[in-house]
């Protein structure tokens, strides 16, 4: 094909109407500011000869579609018109023109596009055909299949996304083939420009041309070669642990960023490598399952459940699925199980921060009658669903009846942790560096053999715990009123702090003695690179405490008639304590779990920045060190000079492979080495927290964030929330949306702890929420509502 010239959005569509194949324009008819002025009636007898059903009328400036400005959207496009409707057309047409004035962009030379309307539409979009944030060789299609609209997109509201990488080679058979075919087809016309396509599909599958003008960033191109070969290399990696295991049940394995242990929300989406090798050496690599295994789960012997493709964490779903089949259920279930368990992530991966609640059976609860029919339909005969309800029962029980022991005894291993460390000291005699290195690894290790090991139990039973009492009230047991009320008078950490920041604020506690206790905490728990309480000051003032101590420590109360009622349903279940055991047990395991969290990260703080102070002898910033991990810390070197030498190697290289994985697209879950190429998004199904409502303006926070921003009655946004965030709680906020987070993650714990209506781990739903919008957070319904930003 012959390349052709880009131009103004009428002119283009005129030069690939007779040259596409592929694709299809519909009828065009174009004429400038000055023409319509001149020759009016002209013009629209002319559009009512060449047109006899619904146009669109829409802009066609000569400022809109240039290489240096997309202004996509920017201009007045009016749909649906009657072409034989003169005063319907006029009208249309005058709103074009002013928006011209409007937006300042006035010119003889703009034209105004007229159109068929297109009919039977199913889905409307975009396509990039690279991407604009990182210029990478992909097709970004942002699609709406909802609507007939065909403005839909161009005018900010996109439904789904996909990601094609463009060497992919799709099936004649995949619904999007047509439409990359046609672009592919477009792209050839226009060589060495990226390209921003307007598109719609009809009910035959016609691909629609609506608009192709060039993307304005084609800086700093991708080299493609080298992001071919870092996706095979992920592929590789996919495949090499998809293997099946001896030890475990499946014969494949699924990766996603959410469904144990939450790295999405406690490390990010995008951490850094120091952040992530920090998680797996006190937490993923062997503790977790160790812990589990301690517990009467299924032990899986071989350990590391979070791998790092690209830059991104993932679970591998397979162990973690393994490591919840309680010990005692037999071999055949066991592996029947796991393929009811991973079928089912697969048909609903929306549900991949909810498997505790919607896929997995981890302990007996009262939904298990009701959730047990599913397996029934699935092919499990009732011998197989009493083994597993007789497990569940045998587990549960067998946690809850010895919940005073196991939890005094792992609080208090923590007091050791706490004793252990203020006791270390160092030796200013030896070389900084290696002494700050060999303490905070004795931190770490420390922090591992009697922190994160009792956590991770302690983070089970509060698990228990909730999935216990949700299940009274989705049974209707109990209202959910009373499960709100009683979260509402559970005293954690985040209670004490908010306490504590009142009496600073009103002078009953110093701010020294308030620094000192809190001083370890950061937000980003393992960012190196975020500066903790203790050496950020400003963020933790402000002229009055919005939480006042009235919210917090609500009394809560189990009258005589639901405590029987209660007491009765356990009865029949099997289960072996009583109402008021079972609140006491939720009670103590939420309240010990985040204690104990609360405990081990002052560890892992401690030792960051030992880690830090080395960095610095050797000449290394934070960020520098954040390209580390923890083996390349502590690789035992001779002398000084080796150790500075082999880290610099380490941190260009993984700087260098830093830069290459920001440039991938990677989903939310892998469920086979295709879903490297075809990036889709699902769609979302955040977990919301208390029944409230409220309307607000959204603020979104970083991991520094000063408090010189004010929160007060806000909607806050974070991608993902640790206890080092949980300084906004001192701030009034009005609402609470995170990206990351399951529905007993930390902020989900921390929002129903305090009332504050929350939607936490919105997926793709976050990105669409944007800066100072004002929306409305309907927890009750669970709905989102995006306001006109004025």
């Amino acid at each position: 094909m012959v390349p052709i010239q880009l131009s103004t959005k009428a002119d283009t569509l005129k030069s690939l109407k007779p040259i596409l194949n592929k694709a299809k324009i519909e009828a065009i008819f174009s004429f400038t500011v000055s023409d319509w002025k001149i020759n009016k009636e002209e013009i629209l007898k002319e559009i009512q000869d060449k047109f006899s059903d619904k146009i669109v009328v829409r802009s066609s400036s000569i400022n809109e579609d240039t290489m240096e400005n997309s202004m996509a959207g920017y201009f007045e496009s009016v749909l649906n018109i009657d072409s034989q409707n003169s005063s319907e057309v006029i009208k249309a047409i005058n709103q074009v023109l002013d928006s011209y004035t409007q937006k300042k962009s006035s010119s003889a030379f703009n034209q105004v596009l007229i159109q068929s309307h297109s009919k039977n539409i199913i889905m409307s979009g975009v396509v990039f055909t690279r991407s604009i944030e990182t210029n990478s060789p992909y097709y970004i299609i942002n699609y709406d299949n909802t609507s007939s609209l065909t403005d839909t997109v161009t005018g900010g509201i996109s439904n789904k996304s996909v990601k094609v990488y463009k060497k992919v080679k799709l099936h004649k058979k995949n619904r999007i083939y047509r439409l990359i075919e046609s672009v592919k087809e477009i792209e050839k016309l226009f060589p060495s420009i990226s390209l921003d396509i307007e598109f719609g599909i009809n009910n035959k599958e016609e691909v629609i041309i609506f608009q192709v003008r060039p993307i304005t960033n084609n800086k700093n191109r991708t080299d493609d070669k080298e992001m071919n070969n870092r996706i095979n290399y992920l592929i590789d990696q996919f495949n090499i642990l998809s293997k099946p295991l001896d030890n475990l049940s499946g014969d494949y394995t699924i990766f996603a960023d959410m469904p144990d242990w939450n790295p999405a929300e406690i490390i990010g989406d995008n951490p850094g490598y120091l952040d992530y090798s920090l998680y797996d050496y006190i937490i993923t690599n062997e503790i977790w399952h160790k812990a589990r295994t301690s517990q009467g789960y299924y032990n899986i012997k071989t350990g590391k459940l979070v791998y790092l493709f690209g830059n991104k964490p993932y679970v591998d779903v397979r162990k973690t699925f393994n490591s919840f089949i309680p010990s005692s259920i037999s071999k055949n279930l066991h592996k029947k199980l796991i393929s009811f368990y991973m079928d089912k992530l697969k048909r609903y991966p929306e549900l991949q921060d909810k498997v505790e609640f919607e896929v997995l059976f981890t302990c007996y609860d009262f939904s298990f009658d009701q959730r047990s029919e599913e397996l029934r339909e699935k092919g499990f005969n009732e011998y197989e669903i009493k083994e597993l309800r007789d497990s569940l029962v045998d587990l549960t029980n067998n946690l809850i009846l010895n919940s005073k022991l196991s939890i005094e005894e792992d609080m208090n291993s923590l007091k050791i942790l706490a004793k252990n460390r203020k006791a270390m000291k160092i030796d200013y005699e030896n070389d900084l560096i290696f002494e700050s290195l060999k303490k905070s690894r004795f931190l770490l290790d420390d922090c591992r053999e009697k922190g994160t090991l009792q956590f991770s139990r302690l983070a089970r039973l509060g698990f228990i715990g909730n999935i216990l009492l949700k299940s009274l009230v989705k049974k209707g047991i109990i209202p959910n009123e009373l499960l709100e009320s009683f979260f509402l008078s559970i005293n954690t950490v985040a209670t004490e702090f908010t306490k504590d920041f009142d009496n600073l604020l009103i002078k009953k506690k110093d701010y020294e003695s308030f620094i000192k206790k809190y001083s370890h905490l950061r937000p980003g728990t393992y960012d190196i690179t975020s500066i903790r309480y203790g050496s950020n000051p400003h963020l933790l003032k402000s002229i009055k405490s919005p939480l006042s101590l009235s919210k917090i420590n609500k009394s809560f109360r189990l009258s005589s008639e639901l405590s029987e009622r209660i007491n009765t349903e356990l009865k029949r279940e099997g289960l072996m304590f009583s109402a008021t055991d079972l609140f006491e047990f939720a009670r103590k395991a939420a309240e010990a779990r985040e204690l104990s969290k609360f405990e081990f990260t002052k560890n892992l703080s401690d030792a960051i920045e030992l880690i830090a102070i080395a960095g610095n002898e050797m000449g290394f910033s934070r960020k520098e060190i954040s390209f580390l991990g923890i083996k390349d810390l502590f690789q035992q070197f001779e002398t000084k000079k080796e150790l500075i030498n082999y880290l610099k190697k380490q941190i260009i290289i993984r700087k260098n492979k830093t830069e290459i994985n920001n440039k991938l697209f990677l989903p939310p879950i892998i469920f086979s080495q295709d879903s490297f190429k075809i990036v889709r998004d699902y769609s979302p199904k955040p977990n919301f927290i208390t029944h409230k409502k409220t309307i607000a303006k959204t603020l979104k926070l970083e991991k520094n964030s000063q408090n010189s921003i004010h929160l007060n009655g806000k909607i806050i946004l974070i991608e993902n929330g640790d206890p080092g965030f949980d300084w906004i709680f001192t701030k009034g906020i009005g609402g609470l949306i995170t990206k990351y987070g399951g529905v007993a993650s930390h902020m989900s714990i921390r929002c129903a702890e305090f009332g504050i209506p929350a939607a936490i781990g919105c997926g793709s739903l976050y990105d669409k929420i944007m800066d100072k919008q004002k929306i409305i957070l309907d927890c009750a319904n669970k709905k989102i509502n995006l306001m006109e930003i004025k």
